[in-house]
């Protein structure tokens, strides 16, 4: 073979790994995005289960109607139980997000209006309880979501 058809052959063979790569490339990027949408599915699924709930769904009805017009110091301590159950699904909701296990602007969609107005009522008491055991990351998770709620909206209304 001349030095001619060597080179073309070999141009041709490169060309050809090259598109060959550049597919696999595309291919593996589909089956990445993917995935992502299938772990992001698993993971709604199990942030839905916690906060949906009729216990859950209930302890919030309680937080945004009875607790959210009594002070603190008057709450009783089975009101208090009902409250620590709103913290304590949210906060386990929002360790979720915050490590990347459920995007952020899907919780806050679907939840934000009740991470707002839920925080605004509990506050105090996890203000309360993080004095009490001297914890300044008791619940942390949960306000740093609903702080994204707010975001969101603010986001949402520009």
């Amino acid at each position: 073979m001349s030095t001619d058809v060597v080179t073309i052959v070999g141009i041709a063979l490169n060309t050809v790994s090259a598109l060959a790569l550049l597919v696999t490339v595309l291919i593996m990027a589909f089956q990445i995005r993917e995935m992502r949408r299938a772990t992001y599915a698993a993971a709604f699924k199990a942030v839905y289960d916690m906060l949906q709930t009729d216990d859950v769904r209930n302890a919030r009805r309680i937080v945004l109607g009875t607790l959210s017009s009594k002070p603190l110091d008057s709450w009783t301590d089975e009101e208090k139980r009902i409250a620590e159950k709103v913290c304590s699904s949210y906060d386990t909701v929002a360790i979720m997000v915050r490590n990347g296990m459920a995007p952020a602007d899907v919780v806050a969609d679907s939840w934000g209006d009740s991470l707002r107005r839920t925080w605004r009522v509990l506050s105090p008491l996890v203000d309360a309880y993080r004095a009490q055991r001297n914890s300044s990351e008791y619940w942390d998770d949960y306000e740093w979501l609903a702080k994204q709620a707010e975001k969101y909206q603010r986001i949402l209304s520009s």
